[in-house]
Order: C-alpha cells, then sequence, then structure tokens
C-alpha cells in the first residue's frame, strides 16, 4: 500500500478503514489495468515488432514482385515462340496453298486452251467446208451461165 496515498485519505477526514480500503482498490485497479493499458515501452515495442513486420512484408512483397516478373518474362518468351512457330506454320500453309493453286491454274488454263483450240478448230473445219460448198455452187452457176448463154 502507499503511504502518501493513505496520508491524503486521512488529511480528507476519511476513517482510516476506508481509506485503506480505497487504497487498496486502487491498486488492484491500477494492477489490473497493467494488462489492458498499454505504457510507453509496450507502444515502442509495438512499434519496432510494427516495423520489423513492415520490413519483411515489404521484402517479401519485393521477392513476390521479382517472381511475378520472372514468370511474365518466361510467359512473354514462350508466347513469343508459340507466334513465331504458329507464323512459320502460316506462311509454309500458305506457300503450300500458293503452289496449290499456281498448280491448278495452270491446269485449268491448259484444259481451257485445249477446249478452245478444238471448238475453234471445228468451226474452222466447218467455214472452210462452207466456203467450199458455197465456191462449188457459184463455180457451177458460172458454168450454167456460160453453156447455156454463151
Amino acid at each position: 500500500m502507499q503511504a502518501e496515498s493513505l496520508e491524503v485519505l486521512e488529511k480528507a477526514s476519511v476513517a482510516p478503514g476506508q481509506a485503506r480500503a480505497i487504497v487498496r482498490a486502487i491498486e488492484i485497479e491500477i494492477a489490473g489495468a497493467k494488462d489492458t493499458l498499454a505504457t510507453k515501452h509496450d507502444l515502442l515495442e509495438q512499434r519496432s515488432d510494427t516495423r520489423q513486420w513492415v520490413g519483411e512484408l515489404r521484402a517479401e512483397i519485393a521477392k513476390l514482385r521479382a517472381e511475378v516478373q520472372a514468370d511474365l518474362a518466361k510467359l512473354r518468351a514462350e508466347v513469343q515462340a508459340d507466334l513465331a512457330k504458329l507464323r512459320a506454320e502460316v506462311q509454309a500453309d500458305l506457300a503450300e496453298l500458293r503452289a496449290e493453286l499456281q498448280g491448278d491454274i495452270a491446269k485449268l488454263r491448259g484444259e481451257l486452251q485445249a477446249e478452245i483450240h478444238t471448238a475453234v478448230a471445228g468451226s474452222t473445219r466447218q467455214m472452210y467446208m462452207a466456203l467450199l460448198g458455197h465456191l462449188t455452187l457459184t463455180l457451177g452457176f458460172i458454168y450454167f451461165l456460160f453453156t447455156k448463154l454463151g
């Protein structure tokens, strides 16, 4: 018990038994408050712990950032490699398709030229035959005119 606290209460005309009970109650409250109230020392310890925790957290964040950046770089390289492979495959497919189309065009051109040649040859033959028939008829008519009229 604090002697000074008792003296203060006794000077205030508080009975000695009551003064002791009051001082004892205050001491019990103070003892109980030590568990619930923080002292400067407690706050300094807490601040130190918090700073240490923040430092660890920042280090962990930096580590995670580096890991994420490494993973992103790896992913970027994989995607670029896949795109390059896909680009090469598409170009090869396009070249193959172009060659096939050129072959088909050449084949169709040849077939078309053959059909045109056949059609022209048949038409030409018919035209020459028609001209020959017309010439024969004309010469026959002229012969008739000369022999009967002349």
